[in-house]
């Protein structure tokens, strides 16, 4: 009874641990150095239980994590309940059980290798996790800890954030291991029979090979950080701090047309090429309520730029609408001319808030979304928008946390990208630095500049290499929940990467390192290799 007293304190100690030093290493605490050695207790812990023991406690693991990662939803975010916190939790904490399992069962069979097989689970299970269907959510993935170490960050110009994530956890695994081969020689006999043993050894070759290999992806993120761009253009972000569909009012809808409208005209004699308004900032229909199109086409027109909004995208018309009154989330340019020269309508959309899943299959319950919520339309095409010589893409949204999309949109020959998202459901500083850590890595992935810019904050640029150019803020220096503008250079890139050409090649090469290592367990071959860490 003591001893699984003590067991289960060292385990809980090791839960919270863990779950904390994640948490502190994430935006807003943004200190990332503990990421190297978060995972450090969770994979001492896997010495001390058995295979259940390790998915109970990474479980827990994750799901602390989580609960404190994403509290925000629950404080603030409309329709957000209780239920729907800790469901999402259980099954966002889902993959930190599946790497327990993993952990316990390659560390036991394969323990010399732990730096390779370890990260190389946990990277293709964040993969998995980003692109699991309607459930995918690429939220908390561990190299986003890295937005403002670029050099670090820079390795995701060839591997993207999971190479990132590899390398994160495989540094982890070596002080693990370290300490506790430590403790194996220093330890009672009794514990030391209790440590896991095997019977293959990395070998020193491979290992010194493996953190050559990541050293030279360092090298090369140092050298994309620093490498100069070529081109610019002028651009003023407007951030209104207000959108439209908070509530849905003629007053209201004035309050936040006539706020973008006197921010922009506050740009006074200032030259710019492009002007950008957030998503959900223009309230009404485009192209169908032509007196909201004949105001944007004024703005366009008197500031002598082309404008860029994000509005609700509705054709009378279409075939598709005859019937409904469905709408499409969507991004409009407007010429220096006043014309439309350009839309696009969000092709990946948000489950449960723009569309409902498996709608007529799975009756999905009240507390988990409105049986009221009507699908939105969406796209059918990649666009490419054009402005004389310049091209850019848009993602709104959700649609810029995956790296796919993104990177699919760079490959286009853009000269830069642009994240326009509304993200007033929450005030939590935490949430938009969060949001705003995966758009610096879109821009390091691709090596292309990008234009954030969001109803309510982070609105800014970021250069190819991920070096934030400038946000808008207040007086007092605040970013988040504040009105005004910034008007900046954006550097013009459409050299790509190595990741915008390949993809998550690497993802897949890791792939194929875990299912050799998992038919070489099954078939039960032993190859006896002395050497390397562990």
């Amino acid at each position: 009874m003591k001893r699984t007293f003590w067991r289960s304190l060292i385990g809980a100690i090791a839960v919270i641990s863990t779950a904390a030093l994640l948490r502190l290493a994430f935006p807003a605490f943004d200190l990332q150095y503990l990421a190297w050695i978060a995972l450090v207790p969770m994979f001492l812990l896997f010495t001390r239980c058995g295979p259940l023991g390790s998915i109970l406690w990474s479980f827990a693991t994750g799901y602390l994590f989580y609960c404190s990662l994403l509290w925000w939803t629950l404080v603030r975010v409309s329709g957000f309940n209780p239920y729907n916190f800790g469901l999402g939790n259980v099954v966002q904490a889902l993959h930190f059980g599946a790497f327990g399992i993993g952990a316990y069962l390659l560390g036991k069979r394969f323990p010399g290798w732990n730096p390779l097989t370890f990260p190389s689970m946990w990277a293709v299970l964040e993969y998995a996790r980003s692109h699991a269907g309607f459930v995918s959510f690429p939220y908390g993935v561990l190299g986003y800890t890295q937005y403002r170490v670029l050099p670090v960050a820079g390795i995701s110009t060839i591997a993207g954030v999971y190479g990132v994530s590899f390398l994160i956890v495989s540094v982890n695994t070596v002080i693990a291991d370290v300490l506790r081969n430590s403790l194996s020689l220093s330890g009672t006999e009794d514990h030391r029979r209790n440590l896991p043993r095997g019977s293959m050894k990395m070998p020193l070759g491979i290992f010194c090979g493996i953190a050559v290999v990541f050293l030279a992806f360092v090298a090369y993120g140092h050298f994309q950080a620093t490498k100069a761009v070529p081109g610019s253009l002028k651009a003023a972000l407007i951030q209104g701090n207000l959108w439209w569909e908070e509530a849905d009012t003629p007053e209201r809808k004035e309050q936040v047309f006539g706020t973008y409208e006197r921010l922009t005209r506050g740009l006074g004699t200032s030259k710019v090429d492009l002007i950008f308004w957030p998503s959900s900032s223009v309230p009404g229909h485009i192209p169908f309520e032509r007196n909201v199109v004949e105001r944007l086409a004024g703005d366009a027109r008197g500031a002598g730029a082309y404008l860029l909004v994000g509005t609700a995208g509705f054709d009378k018309l279409a075939p598709a609408k005859q019937h409904s009154n469905r709408i499409a989330n969507s991004a409009f340019l407007f010429s220096p001319g006043g014309d439309i020269v350009g839309r696009y309508d969000k092709m990946r959309l948000l489950p449960f808030d723009e569309y409902v899943p498996m709608r007529g299959s799975i009756p999905w319950p009240s507390w988990v979304v409105s049986p009221h919520l009507t699908d939105y339309v969406p796209g059918k095409e990649v666009t490419i928008f054009r402005m004389g010589k310049d091209r850019f893409g848009v993602l709104i949204c959700w649609e810029y946390m995956f790296p796919d999309g993104f990177r699919e949109m760079s490959a286009k020959g853009v000269d830069f990208m642009v994240a326009m998202t509304n993200e007033g459901f929450t005030a939590s500083p935490s949430a938009h630095n969060q949001f705003y850590a995966m758009v610096v890595f879109r821009a390091i992935e691709n090596h292309v500049g990008v234009i954030r810019t969001a109803a309510t904050g982070i609105s800014g640029i970021i250069d190819p290499a991920g070096r934030p150019l400038g946000v808008v803020r207040d007086p007092g220096g605040r970013d988040v929940e504040v009105a005004g503008t910034f008007i900046g250079s954006l550097p013009l890139s459409s050299q790509r990467t190595f990741y915008t050409l390949y993809g998550d090649l690497f993802v897949y090469l890791l792939c194929a390192v875990l299912g050799c290592f998992i038919l070489f367990g099954i078939l039960g071959g032993r190859v006896y290799l002395e050497g390397g860490p562990g």
